[in-house]
Order: structure tokens, then C-alpha cells, then sequence
């Protein structure tokens, strides 16, 4: 049967591409800024220690409960959708990424350094090489939510994505426009999981 006698084809089309885009847009966003901040975080204690209770208790929240602080900062669209992907990725993002970085081996970061390896050096050539494949997995998860919450984020006032049509259909109580969707939004997750899953094992390898 095809997909056309329940949902029109080129809108699924649209919505898969916006939805993707977003989620990957911010989820490499938050990805990129929770290394940065978290290999800050590493290096300068005292900042670990002021910021750790900050960020950890945003985190608890759950990014649905800041949809409506998104709407009333950002007005509906997509500066609403940023705003609850990132708050949603990016913290999560910084603590992994410290977690990370002290469960790397001391042994070989203190012959690095005995060898001359200091600052971005160290970093570049030494550090993230170690963690590769725990960053892939690290993005693997911030995709995951990411791709959770676009679904909700996408019902603040935009008119295109996988989340948007939902509420649309379930406006027009179309249920089976409806299965169809959330039928592609499982699958479309379950692939996305798994292609992760073999970068992850490449570097591993």
C-alpha cells in the first residue's frame, strides 16, 4: 500500500528534511559547544566547581517544561525550537564531556606532557584522539534527544516538520496520518541510532 492513500507523499518528504536539519544543526551545536566548554571546565577547577551545580540542575528540567519560558523569550518559529534543542543538548553535553576527559588514562596524559605535549597540542593530538569514539557515542546520545524533543519543539508556530504535522492531524483527527508519521519517526530513529553506532565502532576499531 502506498504511502500516498494516507499522508501526501511530497509533505513527508518536506517535514523529514526540516526535522532532520534541525536536530542536526543543534544537536552538532551543542555537541561542539559542550566539548569546548567542558575541556574549559577541566582545566580550570575552580570554574568545574561553580558551574557543576548550575548546569546540573538545568539538566533535571525536562526540555518540554521550557517550551513555554521558549515562547514567551522567543515568540513562536524557529528561534523557539533553537532555544529548546540546545537547553536540552547542550548541558548534557558539557558534564558528559567532563566526565569524559577525567576518565581518560593519567598515564599516558602525564607522558604526553613529559614528552612536551601542553595545551592545544595536548588537546588535539592527544586527548580527543583518546576519546574519540566516547564522543561519537556522546553525539550519538544528544542526537537521541535531540530527536526526542524536535517532536514537541516543532508545535511552537512553525509550519513544516514531523512534530508539526502530528498536531496538525490531530487537529483533523486523522489517526492514520497520524500512525504514518509516528511510524517514520521511530524508524527514521531506530536508523539514525544505528548508523552512530558503526561510526562509533570504526573509530573503536
Amino acid at each position: 500500500m502506498r504511502i500516498d492513500l494516507f499522508v501526501n507523499f511530497h509533505d513527508l518528504i518536506a517535514d523529514i528534511q526540516i526535522t532532520l536539519i534541525r536536530v542536526l544543526l543543534w544537536s552538532f551545536v551543542s555537541w561542539v559547544g559542550g566539548i569546548s566548554v567542558g575541556l574549559f571546565l577541566k582545566r580550570f577547577n575552580t570554574a568545574y566547581k561553580i558551574a557543576l551545580y548550575p548546569v546540573n540542575f538545568v539538566k533535571q528540567i525536562s526540555p518540554f517544561a521550557w517550551m513555554p519560558l521558549a515562547i514567551i523569550i522567543c515568540g513562536l518559529g524557529e528561534s523557539s525550537i533553537a532555544f529548546v534543542l540546545i537547553i536540552s543538548m547542550l548541558l548534557p553535553s558539557i558534564l558528559m564531556t567532563v566526565d569524559l576527559l577525567k576518565s581518560l588514562s593519567k598515564e599516558v596524559i602525564e607522558e604526553a606532557k613529559l614528552a612536551g605535549a601542553h595545551g592545544w597540542d595536548l588537546i588535539w593530538h592527544i586527548e580527543l584522539p583518546l576519546a574519540a569514539t566516547a564522543l561519537i557515542n556522546q553525539y550519538r546520545f544528544l542526537w537521541s534527544i535531540g530527536w526526542n524533543t524536535v517532536i514537541a519543539a516543532e508545535m511552537l508556530g512553525v509550519s513544516k516538520g514531523l512534530g508539526f504535522r502530528l498536531l496538525d492531524y490531530r487537529y483533523l483527527l486523522a489517526y492514520k496520518e497520524m500512525l504514518v508519521y509516528i511510524f517514520v519517526i521511530g524508524f527514521i530513529g531506530i536508523i539514525s541510532d544505528a548508523m552512530f553506532r558503526k561510526i562509533a565502532s570504526i573509530f573503536e576499531g
